[in-house]
């Protein structure tokens, strides 16, 4: 017993002793002052300093064929690039671009000029603003490129930069680095590929990705929050509470022919109901005792009217619900939603009309849907973001157990509700290792669940089979670039589609 407790005592040192040095090997980073030390493209918002200037880079390459090697010097196919600043629209914050040849030249002389700058993007018809700051090109060559950044102001400002291209690199290819054996780490679980596409938020109202399910083609699309595929794959839904025009979009995939279709300062959730004729979302509203309220609306898309070429624009509907309807769901049928009411449980409501009512109640009692019939259970702890199956027999939702979050699924009639995660007994118990998971989506076809989970030590996406069988690790090339953010407010961030 004593050797057991003194190998473990020596690997807690070893750990804390290899914490310092990557702590101190990280004094070293980069600061973002000048081309030689340049900064990775951030994911997102970050807060410039007065009177200040940063410099970020991406690489860009040209394709040559079905792949797409890097360009050697002279290579003459290019492809766009489009570089986007969002500075709430303050005018005191601006951004030029540099090629490789010119930011060298700028280390010699500061004053050197930039190929392009950002300039104010406006709608050709409306005149309104699309974008605070834009640039686009191409190159010639390829190589690394930059962008300074800077505040010709006396105080801080946030800011949020985008490049987008289908020849870019944002990020250095990850060096695979093994996890630690040490008796306070997590069970591992194996990794696997999923198949399908994943819409995902970097954080809420971050970048919005789309990747395959095997982890290829990671491209970004958009900025929002709370992102839905359409039933059949073509488009995304989202959430946008920091523009001119705050509220529900719809955009393709591939985030072009991005429309706003419902305005108002604080929307969430939106979800397409099967058919994709409509959006449901969650919006905040005040009484007038100052009192704020989470309410459902439904919208139904613009679209032309039968036999004719009139277009009938958006309609919205409000359903009838609780104080806090919030993460709306659509049943199979298209006519009934599921929400979360934090002081409620798991209500189900119809489109059309009529009350809401209990699939799951913190109360202590199971309701069934259709006759409103209570069953007694155990006192139910906090629950977050409900989500219908595809084929509406279950819904999944995250559940607070004392100090963790874990996931459970129930039957539609609030009947077998199961646990799909759960703490290793011996971790949990004995050496207080705590493990959140969260965020649960389900797969096109209903078997599985793909969640986040923290067991890491940062946010990383897993899959399990609905009955809690088989957890595996996904897409880990992509968590192992992007550091997701979570802060248990029922974000939806993502959605699988084929």
């Amino acid at each position: 017993m004593k050797q057991t407790l003194a190998g473990f005592l020596f690997l807690f040192f070893v750990t804390i002793g290899l914490a310092f040095l990557v702590t101190t090997a990280l004094a070293g980073a980069p600061t973002g002052g000048s081309p030689l030390d340049a900064l990775m493209v951030p994911t997102d918002w970050q807060t410039i300093a007065p009177n200040s200037s940063l410099w970020f880079y991406f690489d860009y390459w040209i394709e040559t064929g079905g792949a797409a090697p890097r360009a050697q010097p002279g290579a003459s196919t290019r492809a766009k690039v489009d570089i986007i600043v969002d500075t709430n629209h303050w005018d005191g914050i601006q951004f030029a671009v540099y090629t490789p040849a010119l930011a060298q030249d700028w280390l010699r002389d500061s004053t050197t000029s930039p190929i392009g700058r950002g300039t104010t993007y406006r709608d050709t018809v409306t005149g309104n603003i699309v974008y605070d700051l834009y640039w686009s090109g191409a190159f010639n060559t390829g190589g690394r490129y930059f962008i300074r950044v800077t505040n010709d102001t006396s105080v801080a400002l946030p800011f949020r930069l985008i490049v987008r291209g289908d020849t870019i690199t944002l990020y250095p290819t990850p060096t695979a680095t093994p996890t630690p054996t040490i008796p306070f780490a997590v069970t591992r679980v194996p990794t696997a590929t999923i198949a399908g596409k994943i819409v995902f938020q970097q954080s809420t109202g971050g970048v919005i990705y789309t990747v395959n399910g095997d982890g290829s083609n990671l491209r970004v699309v958009s900025t929002g929050l709370d992102p839905a595929w359409s039933p059949d794959g073509k488009q995304i839904a989202f959430a946008r509470w920091d523009s001119v025009y705050p509220g529900v979009y719809i955009a393709n995939a591939d985030g072009s022919g991005e429309q706003l279709i419902y305005g108002a300062p604080r929307v969430r959730s939106p979800r397409w109901s099967p058919d994709g004729k409509f959006i449901a979302f969650t919006q905040q509203k005040t009484t007038t005792s100052g009192q704020a309220l989470w309410k459902l609306g439904v919208v139904e898309l613009p679209h032309t009217e039968p036999g004719t070429t009139n277009i009938i624009p958006a309609r919205l509907t409000e359903p009838e619900c609780t104080r806090l309807c919030l993460t709306p769901s659509w049943n199979a049928d298209g006519k009934t939603l599921a929400y979360t009411d934090p002081g409620e449980g798991i209500m189900a409501t119809s489109v059309i009309s009529g009350p809401a009512t209990f699939i799951l109640a913190p109360s202590g009692t199971y309701f069934d849907v259709g006759a409103n019939m209570p069953r007694p259970i155990l006192h139910l702890p906090p629950i977050q973001s409900s989500l219908w199956s595809p084929d509406g027999t279950r819904l999944v939702y995250a559940e607070k157990a004392h100090d963790r979050w874990e996931l459970h699924t129930i039957n539609a009639d609030g009947s077998n509700a199961i646990g799909i995660t759960s703490p290793n007994p011996i971790l949990y118990t004995f050496f207080r290792v705590i493990v959140n998971n969260v965020a649960p989506t389900w797969s096109p076809d209903s078997q599985q669940i793909l969640f986040l989970s923290d067991r890491n030590g940062r946010w990383e996406f897993f899959v399990v089979n609905a009955d809690g069988s088989n957890p595996r690790q996904v897409l880990k090339n992509i968590t192992d670039l992007i550091s997701l953010r979570f802060d248990f407010e029922n974000e939806r961030m993502m959605d699988w589609t084929r």
